[in-house]
């Protein structure tokens, strides 16, 4: 283990068939913890993560992964990363537990070592009872976390998941996550693309990439803070209501679904709302910001920003 940021990205920039796919990316992880990269298809969080993964060489900038340069000394990089990509890179035909002895061959270990490292993650992934199994007869879920025990095998210091809960159902979701947590908390870096907002807010830190650069970066929480969401309420006489909201300066507009309420996190707004409204409400419902909401609103505010600077200098 190095002193050394676990991802350090120096203004890296990459192109494909003459059009720049990642334009200047600056990002540096310094600890163990879970960073989710999130953005609209297209913004570059694949290409990000294949970069990282030594699998496509930028086109200027510099790449570190745990202090070592990814471009000058990939071999040295892929010995320190786990990786689990959108498609499989399991064998269907092999067994769980042959699939997890031929990456640890490649990866050096043998013998007893090998043995008692299949082991150990087979039953940190509750896959015991499946390793004579051959991986075609897996579910998507358990297939999803024998991937995950073959991006282990060497102990890396940083995991690279490239939307690695495509194609699962929620539990599948839930049970996956907890494994990512659990990892995090023994000293993993873990750099996730995503395009599930429930899932990026349960990351320690979300990068938002958006036409190649990043758009935003800080905590879930704080990202969404100034992005409205809905409180969506039902009531009996729902124009008296929704006059009623206005005049106490919420932003209420009526759809066919009832009276829509826009608020900063709605789930911290809600509680004070139902206190103060003095009419009967048979149903509510909240929804928080989807990444479109959050992607609309930093870009509005990156495009206000030479507006805000020419104001300030004219002052």
């Amino acid at each position: 283990m190095t002193n050394a940021p676990g991802i350090d990205l120096r203004n890296v920039s990459f192109s494909r068939g003459g059009r720049a796919i990642l334009d200047g990316i600056n990002m540096t992880v310094t600890d163990a913890g879970l960073v989710a990269i999130v953005g609209l298809n297209g913004a570059g969080k694949t290409t990000l993560l294949s970069l990282l993964a030594t699998l496509a060489v930028p086109r200027s900038g510099r790449i570190f992964v745990d202090g070592i340069d990814a471009v000058a000394m990939p071999d040295r990089v892929r010995s320190r990363i786990g990786v689990v990509f959108q498609e499989s890179a399991l064998e269907p035909r092999l067994s769980a537990y042959d699939n997890l002895s031929f990456i640890a061959r490649c990866q050096g270990l043998k013998g007893r070592a090998l043995r008692q490292r299949i082991d150990e993650l087979m039953t940190a992934f509750g896959l015991e009872a499946l390793a004579a199994a051959a991986v075609h007869c897996l579910s998507g879920g358990q297939r999803r976390r024998l991937e995950l025990a073959r991006a282990l095998i060497s102990r890396p210091r940083v995991l690279l998941l490239d939307e690695p809960t495509l194609g699962l159902d929620v539990a599948a979701r839930h049970v996956f996550w907890a494994e990512i947590r659990t990892l995090v908390g023994a000293g993993h870096t873990v750099l996730c693309s995503t395009h599930h907002a429930d899932e990026a807010s349960r990351a320690d830190r979300v990068v938002v990439l958006h036409r190649g650069g990043v758009l935003a970066d800080g905590p879930w929480r704080a990202l969404c803070a100034h992005v409205p969401g809905t409180i969506r309420l039902q009531v009996p006489d729902i124009e008296t209501a929704r006059r009623w909201l206005s005049a106490q300066g919420y932003a209420a507009t009526i759809d066919e679904h009832g009276i829509a309420v826009a608020v900063a996190d709605p789930q911290a707004a809600l509680p004070a709302l139902l206190q103060r409204m003095p009419y009967r409400i048979s149903s509510v419902d909240v929804t928080a910001p989807n990444l479109m909401d959050i992607v609309d609103h930093w870009n509005d505010a990156r495009e206000s920003e030479p507006c805000h600077q020419a104001e300030d200098a004219a002052a």
